[in-house]
Protein backbone atom coordinates (compact mmCIF):
# COMPACT_ATOMS: atom_id res chain seq x y z
CA UNK A 1 0.00 0.00 0.00
CA UNK A 2 1.71 3.10 -1.57
CA UNK A 3 0.05 5.18 0.53
CA UNK A 4 -0.14 3.32 4.45
CA UNK A 5 2.02 5.65 6.83
CA UNK A 6 3.39 3.82 9.48
CA UNK A 7 4.23 4.56 13.53
CA UNK A 8 8.25 4.80 13.75
CA UNK A 9 9.50 2.64 16.47
CA UNK A 10 10.73 5.61 18.55
CA UNK A 11 9.29 9.13 18.49
CA UNK A 12 5.59 8.41 17.78
CA UNK A 13 5.83 10.12 14.27
CA UNK A 14 4.25 8.61 10.84
CA UNK A 15 6.34 7.97 8.53
CA UNK A 16 5.02 6.10 4.86
CA UNK A 17 6.09 2.85 4.72
CA UNK A 18 8.50 3.04 1.78
CA UNK A 19 10.24 5.81 4.15
CA UNK A 20 10.52 3.08 6.98
CA UNK A 21 11.68 0.30 4.70
CA UNK A 22 14.60 2.43 3.57
CA UNK A 23 15.19 3.35 6.88
CA UNK A 24 15.84 0.12 7.81
CA UNK A 25 17.76 -0.59 4.35
CA UNK A 26 20.30 2.63 5.45
CA UNK A 27 20.87 0.87 8.93
CA UNK A 28 21.78 -2.35 7.64
CA UNK A 29 23.96 -0.76 5.32
CA UNK A 30 26.00 1.23 8.04
CA UNK A 31 26.44 -1.87 9.98
CA UNK A 32 27.40 -3.89 7.36
CA UNK A 33 29.82 -0.87 6.61
CA UNK A 34 30.98 -0.46 10.02
CA UNK A 35 31.77 -4.22 10.58
CA UNK A 36 34.45 -3.68 7.70
CA UNK A 37 35.74 -0.92 9.41
CA UNK A 38 36.13 -3.13 12.61
CA UNK A 39 37.77 -5.93 10.71
CA UNK A 40 39.71 -3.99 9.09
CA UNK A 41 41.20 -2.03 12.36
CA UNK A 42 41.36 -5.62 14.10
CA UNK A 43 43.37 -7.23 11.54
CA UNK A 44 45.66 -3.99 11.08
CA UNK A 45 46.24 -3.60 15.05
CA UNK A 46 47.10 -7.25 14.99
CA UNK A 47 49.45 -7.23 12.37
CA UNK A 48 51.26 -4.72 14.00
CA UNK A 49 51.60 -6.30 16.88
CA UNK A 50 52.87 -9.15 15.24
CA UNK A 51 56.07 -6.93 13.01
CA UNK A 52 56.58 -4.86 16.49
CA UNK A 53 57.26 -8.84 17.86
CA UNK A 54 59.17 -9.76 14.70
CA UNK A 55 61.25 -7.02 14.96
CA UNK A 56 61.99 -7.99 18.93
CA UNK A 57 62.73 -11.10 17.92
CA UNK A 58 65.11 -9.50 15.30
CA UNK A 59 66.87 -7.40 17.46
CA UNK A 60 67.10 -10.17 20.29
CA UNK A 61 68.81 -12.62 17.60
CA UNK A 62 71.05 -10.02 16.46
CA UNK A 63 72.30 -8.73 19.69
CA UNK A 64 73.02 -13.00 19.96
CA UNK A 65 74.59 -13.83 16.46
CA UNK A 66 76.02 -10.28 15.13
CA UNK A 67 77.55 -12.69 12.23
CA UNK A 68 74.02 -13.65 10.99
CA UNK A 69 72.51 -9.95 11.29
CA UNK A 70 71.91 -9.50 7.64
CA UNK A 71 70.46 -12.72 6.85
CA UNK A 72 68.15 -12.16 10.02
CA UNK A 73 67.48 -8.99 8.53
CA UNK A 74 66.30 -10.62 5.56
CA UNK A 75 64.11 -12.77 6.81
CA UNK A 76 62.17 -10.77 9.11
CA UNK A 77 61.70 -7.93 6.00
CA UNK A 78 60.66 -11.10 4.08
CA UNK A 79 58.03 -11.95 6.81
CA UNK A 80 56.86 -8.28 7.27
CA UNK A 81 56.49 -7.69 3.47
CA UNK A 82 53.80 -10.66 3.65
CA UNK A 83 52.73 -9.61 6.42
CA UNK A 84 51.96 -6.22 5.01
CA UNK A 85 50.56 -8.01 1.66
CA UNK A 86 47.99 -10.07 3.68
CA UNK A 87 46.42 -7.33 5.20
CA UNK A 88 45.99 -5.25 2.01
CA UNK A 89 44.65 -8.29 0.63
CA UNK A 90 42.26 -8.87 2.98
CA UNK A 91 41.05 -4.87 2.92
CA UNK A 92 40.76 -5.37 -0.49
CA UNK A 93 38.25 -7.96 -0.33
CA UNK A 94 36.13 -6.74 2.18
CA UNK A 95 35.74 -3.60 -0.13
Amino acid sequence: MANEMMKSGTGGVLLPAYARREITRVVGVTRIEQSKVHAKSAVGEFAISEVSYLKAIQRQAESVNPDAAEAIALIVNVTVAGIARSVAQFSAELD
